[in-house]
């Protein structure tokens, strides 16, 4: 068995199949707003991808903020795409402190009315929650009375009833909506900040 053909004969194949592709793609030119739409994808998909790790607490805001301003692009544009990107990460169930402390680090400034809206928006979101979570863990300690299961350490599993559930994802439709006009209020402004 010859192995050295068999060798050739593979490199010959992919040498065909890089020739190929090369002639294929050897007229193609690409004009100068697919060149800025590659260009800004580019600038988009590093900035996610920094804000990806920051999010998922590989990195904190400061090293975050290293990063996101080593990348090369216009400035304008490259603050648009911070701000938008990081305003998508806004949201009503998680704690949303880091990300204003990224904005601080990047010396972008949020007009003090927007914070206070995604501040009161999450207060809110964590009263109405609670106040749910009572009511609902009133009805459940009721219905277990009612089947005479009573007592001082019953403390309902509120994962276990489909209600807490309903009720949690109710709430959370009202306030992401509101999020969510909040957000694209932001987006709209996010040149002027």
């Amino acid at each position: 068995m010859d192995l050295g053909g068999l060798k050739t004969g593979k490199m010959a194949e992919i040498k065909s199949a890089i020739e190929l592709a090369m002639e294929k793609t050897k007229n193609l030119v690409i004009d100068s707003k697919e060149r800025e739409e590659m260009a800004v994808k580019e600038i988009e998909d590093k900035v996610k991808a920094v804000i990806r790790r920051f999010t998922e607490e590989m990195i904190d805001h400061e090293d975050a903020a290293k990063e996101l301003n080593k990348i090369q692009a216009d400035s304008a544009l490259k603050r648009t795409i911070i701000i938008n990107n990081l305003v998508d990460q806004f949201d009503v169930h998680k704690e949303n402190e880091r990300l204003f402390a990224l904005f601080h680090a990047l010396e972008i400034d949020l007009p003090q009315t927007i914070r206070g809206e995604f501040e009161k928006l999450n207060e809110k979101f964590r009263e109405e929650v609670g106040d749910r979570e009572v009511a609902i863990q009133k009805r459940i300690k009721d219905i277990l009375a009612g089947l005479d299961i009573t007592g001082s350490a019953i403390e309902p599993n509120l994962d276990a009833w489909e209600e807490w559930h309903e009720e949690i994802k109710r709430t959370s439709n009202i306030f992401e909506k509101r999020i969510e006009e909040l957000k694209d209020k932001v987006k709209a402004s996010s040149k002027s900040i």
